[in-house]
């Protein structure tokens, strides 16, 4: 199955970005799309942990919820990011160590849905537009953790 596939190089440890991305309250930070993150479940980041968001561009708000199915620290992160009525995505992050810091890539694939019947109908569109939405969040995911590792200038 295609999936869209991103990657960047962060300079930071695969500790510290793993920290960021397992604070859902950084997402609307990051992530195009995320809005406001309503509420997140105690057990949070363990599988089955979900937290409650916003999601959605301008007026256009969707609620959802995003569910942790594997969490192997610092290395791996992989979601089901409900949105509502769209249908679910399967997102998948890993971190690799690098000589200057670490590799984040992050892999998204609808499930089911809208997003998965728009997903049959214009693979290459929606697969174009993840990975233009994603390479902008994985730019902001790597300025936010930059950030906090180099600490204020």
């Amino acid at each position: 199955m295609a999936v869209s596939h991103n990657a960047i190089a962060i300079r930071a440890t695969p500790e510290e970005v793993f920290e960021v991305l397992t604070d859902p309250t950084t997402y609307p930070q990051w992530l195009v799309g995320a809005q406001r993150i309503d509420h997140v479940q105690d057990h949070w980041p363990e599988p089955g942990a979900k937290f409650f968001h916003r999601i959605g561009v301008g007026p256009a708000v969707v609620l959802g919820s995003t569910t942790v199915r594997t969490h192997e620290a610092p290395h791996r992160l992989d979601l089901a990011a409900g949105m509502g009525p769209l249908g679910e995505a399967l997102v998948w992050f890993r971190i690799a160590s690098s000589d200057s810091g670490c590799v984040v890539s992050v892999e998204e694939v609808p499930r089911r849905g809208l997003a998965r019947i728009a997903w049959r109908i214009g693979t290459p569109l929606v697969i174009a537009s993840l990975w233009g939405r994603n390479a902008v969040s994985l730019q902001s995911l790597a300025e936010l953790v930059e950030s906090r590792v180099d600490g204020p200038s």
